[in-house]
């Protein structure tokens, strides 16, 4: 395998000092003699810059944002603007935890490549070898019998979106998973293959993923405020998400650790990943450099949606691609890495840019931050090459702004009729919705195994909602009144659930 130079970071030891000789206090969330690098080589200080980003920000209905930035290799600065809860006008720290959506799966790479470092996974090796019998065998993946193409699957293959699986099977037509391609014929994004490799890796190890990284990333790191799991101390400070009406959403709180999607973390916390991949101390040179290096190029119109299934020549003066764990590209400041994240309320993107020395990691608690991202971007280092037009990243237009919804009401059910709602869903194979009534009300558990009961309002006799949230549960019955299904709706987007007997 071709391997390409290493990412170097040059030290820019006379920023670090300014950052030293300024008496900065990270802790207070206050850099007024901070200067910061542009790609372009300048130094500018902070404070003519945030007055730039809260003005964006207010414009766009961003809500919140946290930010990291890295100079050299140093974190030079971090900062939290605007509220984690706007209707109740509290206001963000350095310390509020935010979602890192997809952002889960850098780190995930960063924790594959350890396990590579350790002799524990070998990149190309077919992740059926070290499953012991066939992937159909397990019920996630019933579906897949019969499909030799099964055997091609290698971290590798997955790391760099390579599988032919889609993102997520529940967002195509028929609900189940298949191979839209062959394994590492070309890049289509695909959290699937994410979490195929999570699997392994975890039969593989004989531990859960969230043990793996806090033992082999976040304790070494000092990422103390990040987890692949929702932690009882994160409750004092999080950051809710907000839609594009500026409206706090109720957070899904996540009991189960996911590597496509589940972590949580700062800004700062993130940075320490970032600075860590430019000194190479937990993680060899040699590994980062491979998992930094492009793997398939990226020719698609859009990352998501029918344009993925479009080719285009439009990124090709950058040479967009993807590595291990990571989206690449080239421009006039040298080679960079980055990734996006995205879920409903939470919006992020973190870029570096090795050979020029810059790297910033985002994080919003908002639906209308991909709008301004290239805006906000411009302002703290200049303006860059990121593929915003690839990622779907619309420019913010005002003439598009909408009016909320109305919220829904709650009205009356008999308990008779809320009775027979009780019971278990299976939206999918092995994850359940469950339903119970108590106190005359009722209340749902989505896949948390009993640990979270949320209240359930009903909006008619067959369709509840939870307070502050989108997500819409109707429950549906046969021609006797018995309830046989449940469909869970969410923006436009619905799964159905058998009532189990």
């Amino acid at each position: 395998m071709n391997k390409r130079p290493a990412f170097p970071f040059p030290l820019t030891l006379f920023l670090v000092a300014i950052w030293l000789f300024a008496g900065c206090n990270l802790a207070k969330d206050e850099h007024p003699q901070i200067m910061l690098k542009s790609l372009q080589g300048k130094a500018a200080p902070v404070s003519g810059v945030e007055p730039v980003v809260e003005q964006i920000m207010e414009r766009a209905g961003v809500a919140g944002l946290s930010c990291a930035i890295i100079n050299g290799s140093e974190i030079v600065y971090v900062k939290a603007f605007g509220y984690k809860n706007k209707k109740k006008e509290t206001r963000n720290d350095i310390q509020t935890i935010f979602s890192a959506a997809s952002f889960s799966k850098t780190v995930f790479a960063y924790l594959v490549m350890k396990l590579v470092e350790e002799g524990i996974i070998d990149l190309d090796k077919p992740l059926q070898e070290y499953l012991g019998q066939p992937l159909y065998r397990y019920p996630e993946y019933v579906d897949l019998e019969g499909d030799e193409r099964c055997k091609k699957l290698t971290a590798r293959i997955a790391l760099s979106h390579q599988t032919g699986f889609p993102n997520w099977r529940f967002l195509t037509e028929d609900g189940k998973l298949s191979f839209l391609f062959d394994p590492g014929a070309r890049y289509s994004y695909s959290g699937e293959g994410i979490a195929l490799l999570q699997m392994a890796v975890e039969k593989i190890t004989g531990k859960g993923l969230e043990d793996l990284a806090r033992e082999k990333i976040f304790a070494p790191l000092g990422m103390t405020r990040t987890s692949y799991i929702w932690r009882e101390e994160f409750t004092n400070n999080y950051a809710w998400p907000h839609d594009e009406f500026e409206r706090p959403r109720r957070k899904d709180l996540r009991d189960k650790a996911e590597a496509a999607g589940s972590m949580q973390t700062t800004a700062e916390d993130y940075a320490r990943l970032l600075k860590d991949i430019s000194e190479a101390k937990n993680l060899s040179r040699a590994l980062i450099d491979e998992m930094l290096t492009s793997q398939v190029a990226v020719t698609s119109e859009r990352m998501f949606g029918p344009g993925i299934w479009r080719e285009s020549n439009d990124n090709q003066d950058i040479h967009l691609s993807w590595s291990l764990g990571w989206g690449r590209f080239d421009s006039g400041y040298g080679r960079a890495f980055f990734h996006t994240g995205n879920e409903p309320g939470f919006q992020n993107y973190t870029v570096t840019y090795a050979d020029a020395g810059v790297g910033i990691v985002l994080l919003s608690n908002s639906d209308n931050f991909e709008s301004v991202a290239r805006e906000i971007l411009s302002a703290f280092i200049g303006p860059d090459k990121s593929p915003f037009d690839w990622l779907g990243y619309e420019p913010f237009d005002p003439s598009k702004k909408k009016m909320p919804p109305p919220e829904r009401k709650a009205t009356a059910v008999s308990p008779a009729m809320l009775a027979g709602y009780v019971g278990e869903y299976e939206i999918r194979p092995g994850q359940l919705i469950g339903i119970k009534l108590e106190g005359g009300q009722l209340y749902v558990d989505v896949a948390s195994g009993g640990k979270r009961w949320l209240e359930l309002l009903a909006e008619s006799e067959t369709v509840f909602f939870i307070e502050d949230s989108d997500y819409v549960f109707t429950f549906g019955r046969d021609p006797g009144g018995r309830t046989t299904s449940l469909v869970l709706s969410f923006k436009g987007m619905e799964i159905e659930g058998k009532k189990l007997k």
